[in-house]
């Protein structure tokens, strides 16, 4: 990392004065001073003249750093509380560059139900090259204290868990890790810094898929890796120029853009949310839902502990399990069957055949997902409207007990 490149995404506690609204229009934003654009330019440029050998102006090359993505940095550090940011071409990108920090002979425990592209990159891609992975319930305290190792480096957490949105104890697995003297990673895409600031809580690292809430309009790849520590910072912003896999500058102004009008999306989709879940949770054709909003979730007291809301993600089963599930996802209308998530129209997805399809069979059903287990991205259409296309599309739910019988042989 260049030390202007680093230097730019510093942020002090200085900046961080005023409140989360203000700070979600301007923070790490300003006018530009040459000819006082409001709005961040796109510096479509690949490379920076140097005044001479070894001096430059702050930029050399866009790989290693670009203005625009300067900005976005310094935005997202100041969301979520940190001190130094680097965001990558994708959510997943950001995951490979914490992965590159692990050394062969490392140990890291990740989440039993984590997403189904960070199972795979650690199954396939990082555990064949030395770095020893296993998989937990991290809502087991003493499970997690007792499976620590002399190499263990690093607890990767999600809270809510994707597509469970089962919370962990990020306070409790902080005590963990200090004192053990490992780092401990919390994806924090489906709460988003609305809901809670994991750095507060004692996590050493921050991630983000910036795709979902907070670009929020389907329109562009992001991730983000935020942290206080100056080490961490350091090796995440190496392994980011080394691998060529930062953000590019028409990328990070689109993430900025979406990111300003995080807040009031996300809160207007927490209303909807709850609203649909107890709909839900009322539906003769559902079997069971999943949200920290109803008391119902084994985590609920935690939630209103730990976040400031329920989120706007919502798990259900249906009568049927996977033929059930299925025929609801292909009848409804309004709301799209698409992956992903966090965007300004709902998603409905089966994620054992979609966002989880690669994980294994097995990783699968130990995690809990099971074949017949629906996950909702609740967006921002009338409430009405999305309750009545959910009803509708549970009322065309025709399975018979041939086809369950089938299912579960």
């Amino acid at each position: 990392m260049t030390k202007s490149n680093f230097v730019q995404n510093e942020f002090t506690k200085s900046q961080n004065k005023y409140g989360e609204e203000t700070i979600i229009v301007h923070g790490g934003i300003s006018p530009d001073p040459t000819n006082g654009a409001i709005m961040t330019p796109i510096h479509l440029s690949s490379n920076f003249k140097m005044n001479r050998i070894g001096e430059d102006k702050g930029y050399d090359y866009s790989r290693t750093g670009n203005p625009t993505r300067s900005v976005l940095q310094k935005h997202l550090a100041q969301l979520e509380h940190g001190h130094y940011c680097t965001t990558h071409a994708t959510g997943m990108a950001s995951a490979t560059a914490v992965a590159h920090i692990l050394n062969p002979g490392d140990h890291i425990i990740i989440s039993e139900d984590c997403y189904g592209g960070v199972f795979r990159l650690f199954s396939e891609i990082v555990a064949p090259r030395g770095v020893e992975v296993s998989f937990l319930d991290l809502r087991n305290l003493d499970l997690v204290q007792n499976s620590i190792k002399e190499n263990t480096r690093c607890i990767w957490a999600e809270s809510p868990t994707n597509p469970l949105l089962r919370l962990v104890d990020i306070a409790g697995l902080a005590d963990i890790s200090n004192a053990n003297s490992i780092w401990l990673l919390v994806d924090n895409t489906f709460a988003s810094p609305i809901l809670q600031k994991p750095l507060d809580l004692g996590a050493h690292i921050v991630l983000h898929s910036l795709t979902k809430y907070i670009n929020g309009h389907s329109d562009v790849l992001g991730g983000a890796v935020i942290t206080r520590d100056t080490n961490l910072a350091e090796r995440i912003d190496y392994v980011t120029n080394a691998l060529g896999i930062g953000s590019s500058p028409f990328d990070s102004w689109m993430i900025l853009r979406g990111s300003k009008t995080l807040k009031v999306r996300y809160l207007q989709q927490q209303r909807t949310a709850i609203k649909v879940a107890k709909f839900l949770e009322g539906h003769e054709k559902v079997e069971r839902v999943i949200f920290p909003g109803l008391p119902s979730h084994p985590d609920y007291d935690l939630a209103a502990r730990q976040q400031s809301g329920p989120g706007a993600m919502i798990g259900f089963e249906v009568t049927g399990g996977k033929q059930g599930a299925f025929q609801t996802v292909e009848n409804v209308e309004l709301c799209t069957l698409a992956e992903s998530l966090g965007c300004v129209a709902t998603l409905i997805e089966v994620p054992a055949f979609q966002s989880h399809a690669s994980m294994t069979i097995e990783a699968r059903l130990q995690a809990g997902i099971n074949d017949g287990l629906i996950r909702l991205s609740i967006g921002l259409e009338s409430v009405e409207d999305i309750i009545q296309d959910l009803n509708t599309a549970l009322g065309k739910i025709q399975v018979t007990k041939k086809q369950i019988q089938h299912e579960f042989a």
